[in-house]
């Protein structure tokens, strides 16, 4: 047995304790407002006599309802079952700069961590849709095929980095190019490609592959990171020291800066948005709320083997149980009363005006 809602038990057990709780005090307090009628002669005379049993029973239904809304609430499952599910969505293909640059500081703790922080945050954000992983420096291959499985996604992003291609340098156009295999083989209605990067080419390739992704009808969203003022490039991601920087053929250490331009003009031609992320993420919620706007894909249908429902087993249980306990009486009826008798409520709007007469007098 699993349950579907087992992240929320904390509020549905605190539900439940405070239905039990407030029950146990009326109880309480019932029974405490008996033992003061029952001191009162004319009261005891003509109250009604309870029966322990069914008062007992009664009680315990109410404590066995309140166990049966746990069970309800948290939506036990066992057992499968196999069906027939579409699998539709969004297509969503991230190009990740992996190139030397962005290992600069300019961003805490890195440019590159930082856009690992983004792509998580996007892969989490549009679940049910597809997210594929193209990492870029001089070269760009497929990390990760597009998939509805996100672990396995983040799996890859974690090891993203320079290490992972062979040629340093940036090569946006790279990266464009083995965008436009993956969409030119697939026939979708939407197809998003996002690219983060410092938005350094160094190849000027980019406005040709601009082309291609504008007849395909392919929306480029460009995520900038980093300052324009520029930054030293450490020579490993794990180097703490701030002594040892990437330099030129010269001798001379190399400042990475942000280029802002390329990536607002990437944007545009494709319909797209630029947004930065160096400062905040606000960007990438722009881009969700872009894509959930969007029209949806129908990839195809699939079997799908979960476990039955079966809440409903302990909700009609519980409807029966609280019909059960309104309808059973709290005394057993004898043929012996003669005199008209009164419940609870009678005996105590008897019992005030009693008093108050007596006040009066």
């Amino acid at each position: 047995m699993e349950f579907a809602n087992l992240k929320y038990i904390v509020y549905i057990a605190l539900s439940a304790g405070i239905a039990a709780v407030l029950y146990a005090v009326y109880l309480f307090w019932k029974k405490m407002m008996l033992g003061r009628l029952m001191e009162d002669p004319a009261v005891r005379g003509r109250m009604v006599k309870r029966d322990r049993l069914l008062s007992s029973v009664k009680a315990a239904l109410v404590f066995i309802c309140i166990l049966l809304f746990v069970f309800t609430a948290l939506r036990p499952r066992w057992g499968e079952q196999v069906r027939e599910a579409s699998s539709e969505g969004v297509d969503l293909l991230v190009a990740l700069d992996v190139s030397n640059s962005m290992l600069a500081r300019d961003v805490s703790p890195s440019r590159l961590d930082r856009a690992k922080d983004a792509v998580r945050l996007l892969s989490e954000s549009v679940r049910g849709d597809r997210v594929g992983l193209v990492l870029f420096a001089e070269e760009a291959f497929i990390q990760c095929p597009l998939t509805t499985d996100i672990g396995a996604f983040n799996m890859f992003l974690d090891a993203a980095g320079p290490g992972v291609v062979r040629v340093q340098g940036t090569n946006i156009g790279a990266a464009f190019d083995m965008a436009y295999r993956v969409f030119n083989r697939r026939r979708m209605t939407a197809r998003n490609l996002v690219v983060i990067t410092d938005g350094e080419d160094h190849e000027g390739r980019v406005d040709a592959a601009l082309e291609k992704f504008r007849d395909l009808g392919v929306t480029v969203f460009a995520v900038a990171i980093g300052q324009e003022g520029g930054e030293v490039i450490p020579l490993a991601a794990d180097d703490a020291s701030g002594d040892v920087y990437q330099k030129d053929s010269e001798g001379n250490v190399v400042r990475t800066k942000l280029n802002p331009g390329l990536l607002r003009r990437i944007a545009s031609a494709t319909g797209g948005e630029y947004v930065d992320i160096t400062s905040s993420f606000s960007g990438v919620y722009r881009i969700v709320d872009r894509m959930r706007g969007q029209d949806r894909n129908v990839y195809g249908t699939r079997m799908v083997r979960e476990k039955k429902e079966r809440y409903g087993v302990f909700a009609i249980a519980l409807i029966i149980l609280l019909m059960a306990e309104l309808l059973l009486p709290e005394r057993r009826e004898t043929k012996s009363a003669r005199r008209p008798r009164f419940s609870m409520p009678e005996a105590l709007l008897f019992w005030r005006k009693k008093r108050k007469g007596v006040s009066e007098n």
